[in-house]
């Protein structure tokens, strides 16, 4: 059975609709593992003050060293409020934002990590020199999704290897699922949200204007290229 139309609403709204359920649900996963990147660009601050601290308590204190430590408390602040800023775009990103292909495939595959090392899950990513610019929102939005959603739907840990093509139009990116040696079952690690599925990946894909498509091994995704940065992606095969 069929969900009815609100009151005034066109098909596309409906699917508007499930779209934004897709966003909120990856969003919902990304959280704790965003949650976890803010607090530790905050943990060398936290050091630093408590190194300034011990020495204030000296009878004489190094005022050299003071100022030092000063100089370099204010240089990681900067740098952990510059990091944090850059994450929480991942919650509300600029529309206007890009990044270099392989920076944005490299950022996914870095920020889920140590989450997908909980569930036993690996991360090999082989993409290098892909110099085209895409759109942060894109990448971000597709290809973490795209990793979730196989993890998810994997019955036992596994590893997961991304690697890319470029041509002149597009950028085809796979990400291959091989099974690892170990037996055990998976550990299913949802942060308390429900598991990412084919159909959200689906729907995150089409409004981004990705190619999707399941392979014998895992997923294909085919990044079409802005017109002024097609055929700058560089040689086909030195991008693999």
């Amino acid at each position: 059975m069929t969900s009815p139309l609100l009151p005034g609403n066109e098909p596309h709204a409906e699917l508007s609709l499930l779209e934004d359920g897709a966003r909120y649900a990856l969003l919902q996963r990304l959280a704790p593992v965003l949650q976890h990147q803010i607090m530790g660009n905050f943990q060398s601050m936290d050091m630093i003050a408590v190194m300034m601290d011990r020495r204030l308590q000296s009878a004489s204190p190094d005022l050299d060293s003071m100022r030092q430590d000063c100089a370099l408390l204010g240089s990681v602040s900067e740098s952990a409020i510059k990091s944090v800023i850059n994450l929480l775009t991942w919650v509300r990103p600029k529309p206007s934002a890009t990044q270099r292909f392989d920076a944005g495939v490299e950022e996914c595959a870095t920020l889920l990590l140590n989450e997908f090392k909980l569930k036993g899950f690996i991360i090999a990513n082989e993409v290098s020199q892909v110099a085209a610019e895409l759109s942060s929102r894109v990448l971000r939005s597709v290809v973490s999704a795209a990793l979730v959603c196989l993890s998810d739907e994997s019955t036992a840990p596994a590893t997961l290897t991304l690697r890319a093509q470029a041509f002149p139009d597009r950028i085809d990116l796979s990400i291959d699922l091989s099974a690892q040696e170990s037996q055990q079952a998976r550990i299913l690690h949802a942060q308390g949200y429900r598991l990412l599925n084919w159909r959200d990946l689906e729907l995150l894909a089409a409004s981004e204007s990705v190619g999707l498509a399941r392979s014998d091994s895992g997923v294909r995704l085919a990044f079409n290229l802005p017109s002024e940065n097609q055929g700058l992606s560089g040689d086909p095969v030195a991008a693999c």
